[in-house]
């Protein structure tokens, strides 16, 4: 679904906060603000949230304030993932391996799932456990490379195959074409 400027730099802008939660730009009407995030809700790009008082409400549901929280659909829509807080990173030996986990639970935690299995995971494995577009699976992999996964890929019987590899992430980008 193609998006406008002001959609995206609402993502970028709930990207870059901790708390991945939305927030309403400045000068515009609440009738205005719904109606822009109503098209990112129907997309699955943000999802409504329970939030405190002190984060930014985009309403109220039963609980108390609500917020709209991007997905991991939303990041891959940006091509990129946001970085996790520091207490769910790795724990390596060495500190320029750490690489943000997504979420529990996410589609982006089922995508890194398959592509650690040993037989890695096609590209139309990956669109049947998540249910996202070719184009939004494969910005999901880029996304992954530049969080510093070493995703390799490999092709038999015209059929690519994508895993994580044991290589460092510019070794692997070396070594393989774009997605």
């Amino acid at each position: 679904m193609p998006l406008s400027e002001t959609h995206l730099s609402l993502l970028r802008a709930a990207a870059e906060r901790e708390d991945l939660l939305l927030t309403c730009p400045d000068g515009i009407s609440n009738r205005a603000a719904r109606a822009l995030v109503a098209k990112l809700i129907r997309a699955d790009l943000v999802t409504q949230v329970e939030v405190t008082a002190d984060q930014p409400s985009w309403g109220a549901i039963a609980s108390g304030p609500a917020g709209l929280r991007i997905t991991s659909a939303g990041l891959a829509e940006l091509g990129t993932e946001a970085a996790a807080p520091a207490d769910s990173l790795e724990s390596g030996d060495q500190a320029a391996d750490h690489i943000a986990e997504p979420r529990s639970g996410s589609k982006l935690a089922q995508v890194l799932s398959l592509l650690r299995r040993d037989q890695g995971a096609t590209l139309e494995d990956l669109i049947v456990a998540t249910g996202w577009l070719p184009h939004s699976t494969r910005a999901a992999l880029t996304g992954l490379r530049k969080r510093g996964y070493g995703l390799t890929r490999t092709t038999a019987v015209g059929q690519s195959t994508y895993r994580v590899g044991s290589q460092p992430a510019a070794a692997a980008a070396a070594d393989n074409t774009a997605a």
